[in-house]
């Protein structure tokens, strides 16, 4: 079966790209192009159904990222790197005899026009290099190479940009562009392939989930189960178990469609998810994640024990499964559990300060004030924590605790 890749490419880009791709097998193209590369975001609403979206430049991709991040298939672009430079030198070298002091040359990144030179063991001036970031915009690559041209401090000019090239081209000045090889384009086919096999294969995992309500409600309960294309299977008078695929909850989180349900319902619910290598294993890292979940939230424990709560903004995540020696010393020294300190070191990296208060540590770890004030004694008796000073609340009543963490956040291992 073919893989279906919508292409965003330049009209110049599109003969050479299909002439590569007829060494690559069961791969279909369907192209969106651009007259500039700016015009790439638009491009992106109009994509129809595919496998994956293969982005074929550097700057077309710079305009789309922002939308990229919420992209909802795999996607990938054709990154330049060292390969392309020295490829686009070579290639030059053998049509033009010209110094590399007298060429100015824009790039992704500098070090790659660095680590090519360094490899040739060239020694010389280097050429002028401009480096194209997502702030850059073509009219900037224009004017750094019109500018050195005026000055007569070059002869040639190296573009990364289609659109550059075309517009030095008119008005007279020599320019060449930088060019991915053959090979380098295959091999990104290939990877583009390969990225779907892993998505598809990875989307049709199987996920258990729970809910939990002090009153299962009818309603709530075939929301879900819509949203995640479930099937629902009830366990007791509280619990509901839900099974669906890793595809489908990703989907659901993504869209905010769990994030919805649970903002619309009145009553406490939680929602636990597990994710494992066979059914048995994501029940079980289905009652895992249930057993941290905060009521009106939902976490997900995946195949390495890893516990993570994609309603954060900044999602976080936490290794339930130990094997750090250095929180196994805390771990022994304080006689509190590893997942207790990895949990106390996540909340020490997710704040600004390492100061804090007992009711601070409480609101993270979601456990009473008493639990965690007897969490803060034992690591103050073995001085991992420090008392700094006192806070008097808003209210009358005595003052708060302010304590400070002085362990390793950073430990080498």
């Amino acid at each position: 079966m073919s893989t279906k890749v919508a292409v965003i490419s330049s009209k110049a880009f599109q003969q050479r790209l299909l002439k590569i791709a007829e060494q690559v097998r069961d791969i279909e193209l369907d192209f969106y192009i651009y007259g500039h590369p700016s015009e790439a975001p638009e491009l992106l609403k109009e994509v129809k159904s595919c496998d994956v979206l293969f982005i074929t430049g550097t700057l077309p991709y710079l305009y789309s990222k922002p939308i990229l991040d919420k992209w909802p298939i795999p996607w990938t672009y054709l990154k330049q790197d060292e390969f392309a430079i020295a490829n686009t030198l070579l290639a030059f070298s053998t049509r033009h005899h010209i110094p590399l002091d007298r060429i100015s040359i824009d790039v992704m990144n500098k070090h790659f026009v660095e680590n090519v030179l360094t490899d040739i063991e060239y020694i010389g001036p280097s050429p002028y290099v401009i480096e194209i970031d997502d702030q850059t915009r073509e009219q900037q690559l224009i004017e750094f190479h019109t500018t050195l041209w005026t000055q007569q401090k070059i002869n040639h000019v190296i573009t990364s940009s289609h659109n550059v090239f075309e517009h030095l081209q008119k008005i007279g000045v020599p320019v060449f562009r930088v060019t991915d090889s053959s090979t380098s384009i295959v091999r990104r086919l290939e990877e583009t392939k390969s990225l779907v096999r892993i998505t598809k294969s990875e989307s049709a995992k199987v996920v258990v989930g729970l809910l939990e309500m002090n009153t299962l409600h009818e309603e709530t309960v075939d929301q879900i189960a819509q949203v995640l294309h479930a099937i629902k299977q009830p366990i007791s008078k509280t619990q509901i178990e839900f099974y669906t695929t890793m595809g489908h909850l990703q989907h659901a989180i993504n869209r905010k469609k769990l994030a919805t349900i649970i903002e619309s319902n009145a009553n406490d619910l939680k929602l636990a998810f597990g994710y494992g290598l066979s059914v048995n294993d994501a029940e079980q890292n289905a009652m895992y994640a249930m057993q941290y979940t905060p009521p009106n939230n939902i976490c997900i424990v995946d195949e390495q024990k890893h516990l993570i709560n994609p309603l954060h903004h900044e999602e976080t995540t936490l290794s339930l499964q130990i094997d750090d020696p250095y929180i196994m010393k805390l771990a022994k020294n304080t006689k509190l559990s590893p997942l207790n300190i990895s949990k106390i070191i996540a909340f020490a990296e997710a704040r600004q300060s390492p100061k804090f208060t007992a009711h601070d540590l409480a609101e993270y770890l979601q456990v009473t004030r008493r639990t965690t004030e007897r969490i803060i004694k034992r690591l103050v008796t073995h001085e991992y924590v420090q008392i700094v000073g006192e806070e008097m609340g808003y209210t009358q009543g005595r003052p708060r605790t302010i304590y400070e963490l002085k362990f390793s956040l950073y430990n080498e291992v």
